[in-house]
């Protein structure tokens, strides 16, 4: 099951998307991705991160495990945007992830 804070990988077409979950739309079966990256002809491009929303049926986990200065870069951009709820998840997640 995604949680918020999983990296995922997004099927958009030709374009794969490479980012995070930020939250879910259980009601319009949505996710809420923070993009940082999109991989295209087998090249990965950094781009400015943004928020996309994608059916959840084009999500796929990447199943990466973050180090702790993922963790807390996560909590910088959580703040700098003023996302209380986002900033609450990753602090929770942060310290129950293995």
């Amino acid at each position: 099951m995604l949680k918020a804070g999983d990296w995922v990988l997004v099927d958009n077409g030709s374009e794969r998307i490479i980012g995070f979950i930020r939250d879910f739309s259980r009601l319009r079966n949505e996710v809420y991705i923070i993009q940082v990256s999109t991989y295209f002809k087998k090249r990965i491009t950094s781009i400015k991160p943004v928020l996309g929303v994608f059916e959840s049926r084009r999500v796929m986990p990447i199943g990466l495990t973050l180090a702790k200065e993922d963790w807390d870069s996560m909590i910088d951009l959580a703040i700098l945007t003023d996302d209380e709820k986002w900033f609450r998840q990753l602090s929770k997640r942060m310290t129950s992830d293995p």
